[in-house]
């Protein structure tokens, strides 16, 4: 991987500064986004670093030094700029653990700070809630739109969202997506202008929000206008440790005895809209040991579906290694170049995208079986001849490595990683 510009930029938005200084830094979370701590680089006595977490900065009043992530990074390990562009993707852009140093300063920040008492996890939940009712797009008359003509633009008076796409509509209804506007509270200045996509936990808590610009992100703007904000690690939320839409998808998980795995917010509403609701989605760049865990209670088996480029690839890669660390089934889904599952719903429509989805999901499926037995079933099918009666029918000479008999109530029935149309799938309670 290089060290272009672009590659940079991709960088610094996969982590967040707030974190990264967290290790080495015990940082006081302030209102309008900004946290406050000693400063490493002087003899500071009193917290004189500013670290801007809407900016992804951090500023020392005090001995003048300032920068952004790879700047506190070099500064700190006393090395180059590509030295600290390496150790940044290597220690937080992996999925791995962090290592025991970093561990050892948390723990150690951790015991100096009391856990948040009940009392003040509600606080920190009322002030989420309150901050989503000052929007509209989480209205229940929000789920009317998609009776208006995309046309008529009067729906659009206050901060109300539409997701330009009358078949997705209904998921960004069921998961409150709204427009923050011009004037937000300060504790969430951050999200001032943004899509807002609200963040609950698995139970159903609301943990977090993700903003995401309305700019299009160009060379010239990127390294100022980051496509996504979040909301600040806190006692109520931690990224590494949530995975977005698990409150709605756990029961379908459940039943469909799998999930999908993706790399965004809209991502995942574009699953659901097309009928897959048992997915969801790594919070941050890097999927986790934390977020395997969790995934862990509701199944072993892993669809993962990542954007269709290098980066997607990288990203997917990783997932797997962490997922096959906590002993979980995987296979890799593949869109055609280029797309993302969002970007493919809007371009095809939702019948086209599912026939995609199931498509990809074979593919995966064979190839994860080529992996595992050495046979390449998919050289053995004839075109359109229906690969997955193939694979049933091989199912008493080989072992399915995606298939779970615990899991399906049977034994010694290798059947395969089903694939089909969502419409067929079985109701789950709403």
């Amino acid at each position: 991987m290089g060290n272009s510009k672009e590659e940079i930029a991709k960088l610094k938005e996969a982590v967040n500064i707030e974190d990264v200084i967290g290790t080495y830094v015990e940082l006081e979370y302030k209102l309008g986004g900004k946290c406050l701590g000693l400063c490493p680089f002087h003899d500071d006595s009193t917290p004189s670093m500013h670290v801007h977490t809407e900016k992804q900065i951090f500023k020392c009043f005090a001995c003048n030094e300032g920068g952004d992530v790879i700047a506190f990074i070099s500064k700190i390990k006393s090395c180059t700029f590509a030295e600290a562009v390496n150790l940044l993707r290597q220690e937080w852009c992996n999925g791995s653990t962090p290592p025991p140093q970093h561990i050892e300063r948390r723990e150690k920040a951790k015991a100096q700070k009391p856990p948040a008492t009940p009392a003040q996890l509600a606080a920190m939940e009322a002030s989420n809630v309150k901050f989503m009712r000052s929007m509209y797009g989480h209205h229940p008359a929000l789920a009317r739109i998609h009776e208006v003509k995309l046309d008529d633009h009067s729906w659009m008076d206050g901060n109300k969202y539409h997701p330009d796409c009358a078949d997705i509509t209904q998921a960004y209804v069921d998961f409150e997506v709204s427009q923050a506007g011009g004037t937000v509270p300060s504790a969430f200045k951050a999200m001032r202008g943004r899509i807002v996509f609200p963040i609950r936990d698995e139970n159903n808590r609301l943990v977090a929000f993700a903003g995401r610009t309305t700019q299009t992100i160009t060379d010239e703007n990127r390294s100022y206008t980051p496509k996504y904000v979040n909301s600040q690690t806190s006692d109520l939320y931690n990224k590494s440790r949530t995975l977005y839409g698990l409150h709605l998808a756990g029961e379908p998980i459940r039943t469909e005895t799998f999930a999908f795995l993706t790399e965004g917010y809209k991502d995942t509403l574009a699953m659901v809209a097309a009928g897959f609701k048992n997915t969801v989605a790594q919070c941050g760049a890097a999927f986790t040991d934390d977020q395997a865990e969790l995934l862990k209670r509701y199944t072993k088996r892993v669809a993962v579906l990542m954007d269709a480029d290098d980066r997607g690839r990288e990203i997917a890669a990783a997932a797997i290694v962490v997922l096959h660390r906590h002993g979980m089934q995987t296979s890799e889904l593949l869109l055609p170049p280029g797309e993302d599952p969002d970007s493919l719903f809007r371009r095809i429509g939702k019948r086209a995208f599912r026939s995609i989805v199931a498509e990809s999901q074979l593919t995966g499926h064979l190839q994860a079986l080529k992996e595992s037995t050495g046979v390449d079933l998919a050289n053995m099918c004839m075109e359109g001849s229906g690969n997955s009666e193939l694979i049933r029918m091989n199912g008493e000479e080989m072992t399915d490595p995606l298939y779970d008999p615990e899991a399906n109530g049977e034994e010694g029935n290798n059947e395969s990683f089903s694939v089909r149309d969502p419409s067929e799938c079985r109701s789950t309670p709403s």
